[in-house]
């Protein structure tokens, strides 16, 4: 027993001497292999410098030749950053490929190819609205400075980004509107300085002098600040409803000049007042009236009602 116990130090000191003999090996092969990759990584970022320099160079080149064309500025400045980066990631995968000889450039591609997509399906908004800025710089189908129409929202276009285009309402909000709406619905673009045609309906009594009407609604448009002279203001007859008899003003302004909602309020201030100096009554447009019965049907409707309560 005694004999079997002494044994145990001697395989305990074996196995440190394997354990360290196995670790101090495993330290040299690794240094051996770094050093003998050191040529090969010094290769590398020699390549990668190289193409560095190269994007460097196309950069310029191309903001060189560009600044000839009418391209936007800002497009210009993304195209070469993207040529730049663009040339500077096919350097880091030509540097490891020579840093890891196993390295294959068509083995990460089939590797990456569905977290590929599902990351491009998790972007596709933002890819839509980045490539809808590219497309809008690009043919440029406005401009700073336009009035643009656009779904339910409206007003002047005061910024053209990558992902969105800054839209200034008439009432001094503004519109932070994606590219790619912008650029994949109707829009109806006024340019900038153009004037700006402006409607305004309202709805007088049967009983009033139309033309009187309407003469008065001309003078007092054409005299408020900020409505052009070309061309002048208009006044129709568009309807002939229950409330009255239906009347539409046009009329045009100068958006860099005047704000459209001031000048629309002037406008409807002015008439209402002229109107109702004129002792013309302003109805609700497109609204129900209830008329009454004449007093003749209403004496008579009464009577009989009266003769009714009797008999019973």
């Amino acid at each position: 027993m005694f004999l079997q116990n002494s044994n145990v130090p001697a395989k305990v000191i074996e196995s440190a001497s394997q354990v360290t003999n196995t670790a101090y090996s495993s330290v040299d092969n690794l240094i051996k292999s770094v050093v003998a990759q050191l040529p090969l990584v010094a290769a590398g970022i020699v390549v990668l410098f190289f193409f560095w320099i190269v994007g460097k160079i196309l950069r310029s080149a191309f903001l060189a030749a560009s600044n000839r064309t009418k391209l936007d500025g800002r497009l210009r400045i993304l195209v070469s950053r993207l040529i730049g980066i663009g040339i500077f990631v096919l350097g880091i995968f030509t540097a490891l490929t020579i840093i890891l000889p196993s390295f294959r450039f068509g083995d990460l591609i089939t590797g990456l190819g569905f977290t590929t997509f599902i990351v491009g399906f998790a972007t596709k908004d933002i890819l839509n609205n980045l490539l809808s800025g590219v497309l809008i710089l690009w043919k440029e189908p406005f401009k700073l400075g336009d009035y643009i129409f656009v779904k339910d929202r409206q007003g002047k276009v005061e910024h053209i980004g990558v992902r969105a285009t800054t839209l200034r309402m008439d009432d001094g909000e503004k519109i932070l509107m994606p590219n790619g709406d912008m650029y994949s619905n109707p829009l109806t673009i006024r340019g900038a300085g153009a004037e700006r045609r402006m409607s305004l309906k309202i709805s007088i009594g049967y009983d009033a002098a139309i033309e009187r009407a309407k003469m008065s609604i001309l003078k007092v448009t054409r005299e408020v600040k900020g409505v052009v002279g070309e061309p002048p203001p208009n006044v129709y007859v568009t309807d002939l409803a229950a409330a009255g008899v239906d009347l539409s003003i046009y009329f045009w302004i100068n958006t860099d000049e005047n704000n459209p909602m001031a000048v629309f309020d002037q406008v409807a201030s002015s008439i209402a007042e002229v109107l109702t100096d004129a002792d013309i009554k302003l109805y609700p447009t497109n609204s129900p009236v209830a008329q009454n019965p004449p007093a003749e049907n209403a004496a008579a409707e009464y009577q009989s009602d009266s003769e009714k309560k009797e008999e019973f």
